[in-house]
């Protein structure tokens, strides 16, 4: 008897050693996925995005950004998708992120009126390209001289925005930067940040005559 009770003493020891040594639970591992990319639907020409880029809204420096960033991020492939490593997916023209802009859905997406319009609200107008990595690293600018051209041809080769004055001109705008992007940059683009007011910024084919 005395054996037994002993004997079972140390089972209930034992059960509590084991739980109590037990491994904490690991925690929960986000989805990850291998990056991948996919090029479908219509293939845009740069004339074509410029066009559903003017009906969405987009105006002046911020148009010709817009068709330089769709091009860059897309290559103009109206259904193109990149699969980010945490699953997420960028979508269609301006590849808007499944994630970040979940109110965006595919339909939306995939339609290339829809996705410029998104591109639009994103980029507050195309005012703020920040959320687009094309931007901030710069890749989009090697689409800028392709964008201008295209846009001019849908405006009927007015350039992206409104009318200036005096004898210069601004080389990639053709004539002199409108009031909305009164800068004229050291590589010859129209606009009104500091990257085209700034250093290099030419006077004389800039509104006004003012780099400020």
């Amino acid at each position: 008897m005395k054996f037994n009770l002993l004997a079972a003493s140390l089972v209930i020891v034992g059960l509590f050693a084991t739980q109590g040594s037990a491994a904490p639970k690991k925690p929960k591992q986000l989805d990850t996925c291998t990056q991948t990319s996919t090029s479908a639907g219509a293939h845009y020409s740069s004339e074509q995005i410029a066009t559903v880029a003017k009906s969405a809204g987009f105006t002046g420096n911020g148009w010709v950004i817009a068709v330089a960033i769709a091009i860059a991020e897309s290559q103009g492939w109206t259904q193109a998708v990149l699969i980010n490593t945490d699953c997420s997916r960028d979508r269609g023209l301006w590849q808007i992120n499944s994630r970040w802009h979940s109110e965006v859905s595919d339909a939306q997406a995939f339609d290339p009126t829809g996705n410029a319009r998104a591109a639009f609200t994103i980029s507050s107008g195309g005012s703020n390209w920040q959320p687009w990595t094309t931007y901030t690293s710069g890749a989009y600018q090697s689409h800028m001289a392709d964008a201008q051209t295209a846009v001019n041809s849908v405006n009927g080769g007015g350039g992206g925005g409104g009318g200036g004055s005096g004898g210069a001109s601004c080389p990639h705008y053709g004539r002199v930067c409108p009031p909305s992007d009164h800068c004229c940059s050291q590589y010859g683009y129209c606009g009104s940040t500091s990257e085209f007011c700034g250093a290099g910024c030419v006077a004389a084919a800039s509104y006004n005559g003012v780099c400020a």
